[in-house]
């Protein structure tokens, strides 16, 4: 099981091509490990044995498993992400994954023409009624995990739009469906030793807390928050938000009072990333304060670029300070300002006495 007595250092990726994990393997040999992170998530579009016919990419079972013994071999954990319900497209957002162009009959929404994009259509789902998606869905999960030597694993879960709108679910609340999912699928990797996370913005109300419909939700998703017996407590959630709000990040604090290991997520802006931190930080004192649940858990540095050597050589001079340019060079920035911050958590009383 993942190990919450200590704070989480993290770093996410997507990966997509077999050529790229010597990238990976370069940044977290020079840049992740000599800065203390001990977590990596890692979205992999990946060429899957147990349905080849459904693979996303070219990163194969081996290569994960090289991953694995590069970040075994530094301390970090390793932990594999499969985008479930939402995200169920990729490129041009109206094209579904191969198992949707195969099985559009597990679509929320069938029947979007190709090239339809926001503010039009955003990204499909899978129906959240229709129970067949998971004779795919778990050999998929169990792969990768295997593949990766997991301790857990992100089921993903964001920026759900299309919910309750088939014939299937359109009777059925936007809470049910999405809860109901996030426990079929929370117990299938228990079921395997497996912790769970997911990102944590469907949870969230948008209109109360001002954030937008991507890093909340307006859909009639948020009362999930309170479904305690399907969302339950041990999952890990990764509070993401990537614009800078001046009043602050609401979030953090409602999760951390519901009761979650809440770990705040940033992206490729440094200034934004400290503001959010300070923010996060009033949260775990005021959980230590009134004695809340949860706790603030550590930090999240992600990267929506797929990596490659460009990437990560800009990443890396970026890391040691150079005036570094193109692609990979803010998530550099991010890391080196970040990183400090991260290991100072492990100083903090909260979790020196667990």
């Amino acid at each position: 099981m993942f190990d919450r007595s200590i704070p989480m250092i993290g770093f996410h990726t997507i990966i997509k091509a077999h050529e790229s994990v010597d990238a990976l393997i370069r940044l977290i040999e020079e840049g992740l490990a000599p800065n203390g992170f001990n977590t990596i998530i890692l979205e992999m579009r990946y060429a899957f044995r147990c349905f080849p016919e459904y693979s996303t990419g070219t990163i194969t079972y081996e290569d994960a498993g090289r991953i694995a013994d590069a970040c075994e071999q530094h301390g970090i954990r390793l932990v594999p992400l499969l985008p479930c319900l939402s995200h169920q497209s990729a490129g041009p957002r109206s094209i579904p994954y191969p198992l949707f162009q195969a099985h559009p009959e597990l679509l929320e929404r069938q029947g979007v023409v190709p090239g339809t994009d926001w503010p039009d259509f955003v990204l499909h789902s899978w129906c959240a009624s229709n129970d067949d998606v998971y004779q795919y869905i778990f050999p998929m999960i169990d792969e990768m995990a295997q593949a990766c030597r997991a301790q857990a694993f992100h089921i993903g879960m964001d920026e759900l739009f299309d919910v309750a709108v088939c014939p299937k679910c359109r009777s059925k609340a936007p809470a049910e469906l999405y809860a109901r999912t996030v426990k079929l699928l929370h117990d299938h990797l228990a079921a395997q030793g497996l912790d769970t996370m997911i990102w944590g913005d469907r949870l969230l109300d948008a209109q109360k807390m001002g954030y937008s419909m991507w890093e909340g939700d307006r859909f009639g998703v948020h009362p999930a928050l309170h479904r305690r017996d399907e969302v339950t407590r041990d999952i890990i959630v990764c509070d993401w938000h990537y614009e800078w709000h001046s009043a602050g990040y609401p979030s953090v604090e409602t999760l951390v009072k519901e009761g979650f290991f809440t770990i705040p997520s940033f992206w490729r802006d440094e200034k934004n990333a400290a503001h959010f931190w300070l923010h996060a930080l009033e949260a775990q004192y005021l959980a230590n304060r009134h004695g809340w649940a949860g706790k603030l858990g550590g930090m999240l540095c992600t990267n929506w670029r797929s990596l490659d050597d460009e990437a990560v050589g800009n990443m890396l001079a970026s890391i040691r300070g150079e005036d570094a340019d193109g692609p990979g060079a803010d998530i550099g920035r991010v890391i080196r300002d970040m990183a400090p911050k991260g290991r100072k958590m492990f100083e903090y009383h909260s979790f020196k006495t667990e």
